[in-house]
């Protein structure tokens, strides 16, 4: 049997078509297990293992493709900064908005999610802006504009979230920004942490809406 060499698949165009494929596949099974057969949990955890154990079986085989996608030291402190900057900007837009409307959701679900959402955070900027975004740049070989591929990430991202038109709203943004913070840092542990503490405040502070309570409920039985 041939073996498959994963790095030079990586490195072809080949490779980062097969790697768009299987994002966009998890972009679809969204709908398919959590819009239509509302099976979120199982999804969420299915799509959190399987590309966990993608990225760990191609660090082993190539350390440096890892770290091309975001998973490194290297631009730590700036990503740091910018997403900091941006997480001002948004969760203030949330505290903002809950102090005017006079309602938000807040119990200790709110906290608790602040420590899990991070890693399901990771996994979609994962997704949006190494997969996505990056093999984009490379496919076309830098000839297109840096703006328009972070936008075609913001409004891919933005579209996954039909047909609730203010998350669809939200993430447009954050899309826009974790994109440009990527591009910038090559940093992906930052923006991962960005998008899960926004999303939480978000969805308690302005949809007023616990999205972990009907995930715990699903885990009981």
């Amino acid at each position: 049997m041939r073996h498959i060499q994963l790095p030079s698949l990586r490195e072809s165009p080949r490779g980062r078509a097969f790697e768009l494929c299987a994002a966009a596949m998890t972009a679809a099974g969204k709908f398919v297990f959590t819009d239509w057969l509302e099976y979120q949990l199982p999804y969420t955890v299915g799509a959190i293992i399987f590309w966990a154990a993608y990225v760990m079986l191609r660090h082993k085989a190539d350390e440096s493709v890892v770290r091309r996608w975001g998973f490194r030291h290297a631009g730590l402190r700036e990503a740091a900064v910018l997403s900091g900057l941006a997480f001002l900007a948004g969760g203030g837009f949330c505290v903002g908005y809950a102090l005017i409307s006079g309602e938000a959701l807040v119990n200790w679900n709110l906290a608790l999610l602040l420590l899990l959402y991070p890693a399901w955070g990771l996994v979609q900027q994962f997704l949006v802006v190494a997969l996505l975004a990056d093999n984009l740049m490379a496919l076309m070989r830098e000839r297109t504009p840096e703006f328009v591929v972070v936008m075609v990430a913001a409004l891919v991202f933005s579209a996954v979230h039909v047909p609730e038109t203010e998350l669809m709203i939200a993430t447009f943004f954050l899309g826009t920004a974790t994109t440009l913070i990527f591009f910038r840092t090559r940093n992906l542990w930052m923006v991962g942490l960005l998008h899960g503490w926004f999303a939480t405040l978000f969805y308690f502070l302005v949809l007023r809406h616990d999205p972990l309570t009907p995930l715990l409920e699903a885990a009981r039985f």
